[in-house]
């Protein structure tokens, strides 16, 4: 094929790609531009997480969506429980080639590891929060896990491109 039809074909699966991508965000954007709660969820996530710091011997109160470890109020709000995350796997995965059984394979073992990697995440911050302070945990939650959050994901999709990649490969 030369040069120029390989570039066509690039192109198109960008754009195709990209369509599918977008249309599947549209449940993520109606989530947040309708502020859908997940309060059911948050209160669970919250009691999971306070069973966790009693495991470590820590005394938390637990009341819905809010835990209380000494002076350190933690509201568990919906970003929390890790759904944009995971969400957002879901939705590159699914845009990206592929056969959907090999997807949703990929994705079943993948998206409980982003819930494991979150409830790490809530509680290194929690714990950062109560042994230095609530400025380091609030720079530690905005900016540093939010970056390891992306990152995390884009390496778990670069995983699933490069499957995709030696699938193809060794049809051919």
């Amino acid at each position: 094929m030369d040069k120029r039809l390989q570039t066509k074909k690039a192109l198109k699966e960008v754009f195709v790609f990209l369509v599918k991508f977008n249309l599947l965000l549209l449940p993520f954007y109606a989530v947040i531009y309708f502020d859908i709660n997940f309060y059911g969820l948050q209160a669970a996530f919250a009691s999971f997480i306070g069973s966790i710091l009693r495991l470590l011997g820590y005394s938390p109160q637990v009341s819905d969506i809010f835990i209380y470890v000494g002076d350190l109020p933690i509201d568990i709000s919906r970003d929390c429980i890790g759904w944009k995350s995971m969400y957002s796997l879901l939705a590159l995965v699914l845009a990206s080639p592929g056969k959907l059984k090999n997807k949703g394979k990929f994705l079943g073992i993948w998206i409980p590891s982003l819930l494991v990697l979150n409830v790490f995440r809530v509680l290194i911050i929690i714990l950062i929060g109560l042994n230095f302070g609530v400025k380091v945990l609030e720079i530690t939650h905005k900016y540093i896990w939010q970056e390891i959050m992306i990152i995390a994901i884009i390496v778990i999709w670069y995983f699933w491109l490069k499957k995709v990649k030696k699938i193809n490969k060794e049809r051919q």
